[in-house]
């Protein structure tokens, strides 16, 4: 495809996202993409479950349970808010790419690939879910200091329900592929205790 047609396919693109966008302007719509953690749900490590004041688990029923916990993460569910602002015209993103660092544990990264439809004042709710693994814990030599590694990080993302001081999550959301060879999205960030903020986007290729 030649590069006329190829501007040609993501103007058509942008018509389609909510109107006659100029392609620095849906750079700019992108960065406006307001980000924010609705805590953290689902807490478990394999069938195990946590919820804030469970008391029943324990690193002996743990060790005695059969599961092989050597390897096994703390699997938990991240529900996050997207939104434009009022007066943006709505589109829909492809997904995106995803990072997350939580303060004690390894980083991990992923992608979600369903649409994301954001509507202009509206908030749009996706949940992501992500595999959180102690720092270190392949360095510990006992699979009982293990299980307590990853029994302590269970229950201070259980006991909180949120995302801890100091954590981090970036998105880049995917865009259709003609639109994506002409403008590239922004990647948002998301520093807990802070607000949301955007790389800029690079300008277009012309």
């Amino acid at each position: 495809m030649t590069s006329r047609a190829r501007l040609a396919c993501a103007l058509l693109l942008i018509s389609l996202l909510g109107g006659c966008l100029a392609l620095p302007q849906l750079g700019v719509l992108l960065g406006r993409i307001a980000l924010s953690s609705l805590g953290v749900d689902n807490v478990r490590i394999g069938n195990y479950h946590f919820a804030p004041g469970l008391a029943g688990i324990d690193e002996q029923t743990l060790l005695n349970s059969g599961l092989a916990l050597a390897g096994l993460p703390v699997n938990i569910d991240l529900p996050l808010a997207l939104s434009l602002p009022a007066n943006a015209p709505s589109l829909e993103l492809q997904g995106f790419a995803w990072q997350l660092q939580v303060p004690g544990t390894e980083p991990v990264a992923g992608e979600f690939d369903q649409p994301v439809p954001l509507h202009a004042g509206e908030t749009t709710t996706v949940t992501l879910p992500a595999a959180l693994e102690p720092r270190g814990i392949d360095a510990l030599a006992s699979r009982a200091q293990k299980v307590a590694s990853l029994l302590d990080l269970a229950r201070r993302l259980s006991a909180s329900g949120e995302l801890p001081p100091g954590s981090h999550l970036s998105l880049t959301p995917t865009l259709p592929p003609a639109l994506a060879r002409v403008v590239s999205a922004p990647t948002v960030q998301l520093d807990v205790g802070t607000q949301t903020s955007a790389e800029t986007a690079p300008a277009p290729t012309p």
